[in-house]
């Protein structure tokens, strides 16, 4: 599964079995870290998830800022609550790319929702992690 972080919505996205294509699965809107440690929990746990790819958030030039200090502490919370790899992916990009896909659907800003976006993002990010699997 991966995980889109941001400070009020999370895009999460999985792939099928055979760990070869990555689908969107939802957005969680949340209010509390502690709720969304929940809510990230109880997804893991419904869908059998057997390994967390969290976007990890960088400055162009690689360097890591606040927002990633913030994903690799989410990433411990959780991996002290579910035992399961977690790995941190770069994500630069993601939301861009996001962006781009869904105009080239057709769908505007205007008529996209953020939550949308959030949701693409991690399929780009679950799908760039899977396709360096296959290339080792």
């Amino acid at each position: 599964m991966a995980v889109d972080f941001g400070l009020k919505r999370v895009g999460l996205a999985v792939s099928d079995p055979l760990q070869i294509i990555a689908r969107a699965l939802e957005t969680l809107h949340y209010q509390s870290r502690k709720e969304l440690l929940r809510r990230l929990v109880a997804v893991i746990q419904q869908n059998e998830i057997v390994c967390v790819v969290m976007g990890l958030p960088r400055h162009m030039d690689g360097r890591e800022g606040e927002m990633a200090k913030m994903v690799r502490d989410l990433m411990g919370e959780l991996a002290a609550r579910v035992p399961i790899p977690m790995v941190a992916w770069d994500e630069r990009l993601s939301s861009v790319q996001a962006e781009r896909a869904l105009r080239e659907m057709g769908r505007t800003a205007r008529h996209t929702k953020r939550g949308e976006v959030d949701r693409l993002a991690a399929v780009f990010i679950l799908q760039s992690y899977l396709d360096s699997l296959k290339r080792t």
